[in-house]
């Protein structure tokens, strides 16, 4: 499973540096996250960082856990840390003063739009955003590790393909290994091998 993910991480910053002349660079924030310039990071900080949590997990990991909206046929897919709701294409100021700094900062010039993609790592999760003028808006949200979860069905990293059908159904798109669900402008994809979830990333379709 860390083979999996690793390859997925590597190539989202593939796809980040390709996208421009300019060479990527790394704001770090804490001596630990030097390592984010490849796009990932050590889960065993020592430093302290906000911890995502689940309210009424019973699991080990229920400091890091993750959900969406609260019950009752939700719209879109978000994230929540603590008490605060991460919505795709939120400024990520807003993200960034509940969350608190981050352990490091990757920057590449964007693809799509003028001025700069960023990757904001946190311990076992990354969000990544894209800019508009002078402020960076929330893209992706993408799991590195297994300690956190999915809202509905608590779906995490070594989760089986069923467990994801019963707690999102079948109504998907599928292709090369990625199920793919959308709620609105938002999307939930789980990466498949050997019928195990190796991937979970939120985001977000820009029209």
């Amino acid at each position: 499973m860390k083979k999996s993910l690793l390859l997925l991480i590597i190539l989202t910053i593939l796809l980040l540096t390709s996208c421009g002349n300019g060479q990527p660079t790394v704001q770090p924030d804490s001596p630990e996250s030097e390592n984010t310039a490849n796009g990932s990071n050590d889960t065993n900080q020592s430093d302290p960082v906000p911890a995502v949590s689940e309210p009424g997990s019973d699991t080990e990991n229920n400091d890091t856990n993750s959900e969406e909206n609260e019950p009752g046929a939700p719209s879109v897919f978000s994230f929540k840390v603590r008490d605060f709701v991460i919505e795709m294409d939120q400024d990520i100021n807003d993200v960034l003063a509940a969350l608190g700094e981050p352990l490091g900062i990757f920057e590449a010039p964007s693809c799509a739009f003028d001025g700069i993609d960023r990757i904001f790592s946190y311990p076992g999760v990354q969000i990544h955003t894209y800019p508009i003028g002078d402020s960076d808006y929330v893209h992706t949200i993408m799991f590195l590790d297994d300690s956190h979860r999915t809202a509905e069905g608590g779906i995490r990293l070594g989760s089986d393909i069923q467990s994801v059908f019963d707690a999102y159904g079948e109504d998907y798109s599928y292709d090369s290994g990625m199920y793919t669900f959308t709620r609105g402008l938002t999307t939930l994809e789980f990466f498949v091998e050997n019928d195990m979830v190796m991937g979970i990333t939120y985001g977000f379709i820009i029209e």
